[in-house]
């Protein structure tokens, strides 16, 4: 799952997707397995450090891999079915929903608890049951100012009541930011217990996917006695997940244990035919979860993650861009060797985009013709042969393969093609490049990988005469830079958030941060 985010400032090139995404599962050699030779232990690796395990605070990729497993929403999708579909996870059923579509009345479990944590004083630091008004608590926390959540978007001008709630919140000093955060909001109110309802300014056809998002999940208003200075939960998740946070080294593991307390949860017992011909419907039934533990080490390079999963270090990669071809005959399947060491192939479609961003409010970039120009530079084919071994296809439009509406027949306007390039450069009022300032192009890593996207990406533009500033960062500053529109020009990526067109055309919506 990308830059979750994409500021209104910035437009997006968008130029192919991976929908394909090949992994590798092996037997490590650590000996951590029970009797019965399920993996109790799950030795992972992640391509960069979390950026926050706070529901309110995480939207990339690589926190998202981690935050679901210790908090939970409402709902989730039945994850061994296709197309999507929205099951419940902590509701107790699906929402009766109103004739006018404006109001939601949602059940949740009886008898689920948080993981244990001190915070729960009143328990003796044992995790006490979760109730209705945790998901109210969690929802308003994304209207803090303090906390600057990229989550506020998903009910910003959509519930009742709560624009008033988050300027009010915003007006609010000091010790007045908690006695705010006590008052009512009218579309977001816990009924009792167990019962939620949701009152709408008008239909929202994709509540239902919303509640399935970690920005939704319950928290306890006992954790902000964990809180940093601006009530941040960083470091600090408390959730009725599978697992909860053991500890978290930065920059170099982290580590999750199964979270005693988890409420009764089964692997799936049905599923869509492509799954069942995968066998992944052969653990049907049992109790989940299966691991007791997960440790995460942060690499960042390729060939050392690489290479902790080929000694037996690790249990599963994604096969890194410069492996392919040790790993995959021409047919695409595994080598005869591979197999021979019980290594297993994994290969899904996906919906992450990848894209160049174009800071339009940057006065050279406000340029529209040089932008053009720039587009047409790049050889999409090329970028897909050598960054994807041909996995990856092509954008032709905004919307990647398999969302509905996505239309059968397109064309990209500014493809690559040199002369016209020039042409369009010349256009903008540098023929050959002349008179033109170096332009920034950030990456979202500083790994191998990204070196070697930066180098492309300089030989394309260098093609036409445009001279190219490579900024390596770390994901999480490329992150806070592109919150702050602090980029010129930099690499992209959008994961969906949620199957449906709105999901990709809301990035080009002026008003949207």
């Amino acid at each position: 799952m990308n830059a979750r985010s994409l500021l209104p400032r910035f437009t997006p090139l968008f130029f192919l997707t991976f929908t394909l995404i090949l992994a590798l599962s092996g037997c490590t050699k650590r000996g951590e397995r029970g009797e019965d030779g399920k993996l109790q232990v799950y030795h992972g690796q992640l391509r960069d450090d979390v950026k926050s395990l706070d529901p309110a605070g995480a939207y990339d990729e690589i926190s998202w891999e981690i935050l679901p497993s210790i908090c939970e929403s409402l709902y989730q999708y039945s994850y061994l079915k296709t197309p999507y579909q929205v099951e419940p996870l902590l509701a107790a059923d699906l929402p009766t929903i109103s004739k006018d579509r404006l109001t939601y009345t949602i059940p949740i479990k009886h008898g689920v608890k948080f993981a244990d944590n001190p915070v729960f004083k009143a328990t003796g630091g044992k995790g006490r049951e979760l109730k209705a008004q945790d998901f109210i608590f969690a929802w308003k926390r994304l209207a803090l100012p303090a906390i600057q959540s990229q989550g506020w978007w998903i009910f910003d001008g959509k519930v009742e009541g709560i624009n008033a709630f988050h300027d009010k919140l915003g007006a609010a000093k000091g010790a007045e930011v908690a006695t705010v955060m006590n008052e009512p909001v009218s579309g977001m109110q816990a009924l009792d217990d167990y019962t939620i309802q949701i009152k709408l300014i008008k239909p929202y056809p994709q509540l239902m996917y919303i509640l399935v998002m970690p920005f939704t999940a319950a928290v306890p208003s006992e954790a902000l006695a964990l809180a940093d200075e601006k009530g941040n939960l960083t470091d600090t998740p408390v959730g009725t997940g599978p697992f909860m946070l053991k500890s978290w080294e930065h920059g170099r593991r982290l580590v999750l244990d199964r979270n005693p307390n988890y409420h009764a949860d089964f692997y799936p017992t049905d599923g869509s035919p492509e799954f069942r011909r995968k066998g992944m419907l052969v653990d049907a039934g049992k109790p989940l979860p299966f691991l007791d533990r997960l440790t995460m080490d942060i690499i960042k390079e390729d060939q050392p993650r690489w290479l902790n999963f080929m000694s037996g270090e690790k249990d599963i990669i994604y096969i890194p861009k410069d492996n392919y071809g040790q790993v995959l005959g021409k047919d695409g399947d595994l080598i005869p060797e591979m197999k021979a060491k019980g290594t297993q192939l994994n290969i899904e479609s996906g919906v992450t985009i990848r894209y160049v961003s174009f800071n339009v409010q940057d006065k050279l970039l406000a340029n529209k013709p040089l932008r053009q120009a720039l587009s047409a530079a790049i050889d999409r084919e090329k970028w897909i042969e050598i960054f994807t071994y041909n996995t990856g296809r092509k954008m032709l439009n905004a919307l990647p393969p398999g969302v509905p509406g996505r239309p059968e027949h397109s064309k990209i306007k500014y493809d690559f093609d040199l002369k016209h390039a020039k042409e369009l450069l010349k256009k903008a009022g540098y023929p050959n490049g002349e008179g033109l300032p170096t332009i920034n192009f950030d990456l979202r890593g500083a790994d191998s990988l990204s070196r070697q996207l930066g180098e492309f990406i300089t030989q394309q533009w260098n093609a036409i005469g445009v001279k190219v500033n490579v900024v390596p960062n770390t994901f999480p500053a490329y992150l806070e830079k592109m919150k702050q529109g602090a980029l010129q020009s930099s690499y992209g990526g959008w994961g969906l958030d949620y199957p449906d067109a709105e999901n990709i055309y809301q990035l080009v919506y002026g008003p949207n941060k």
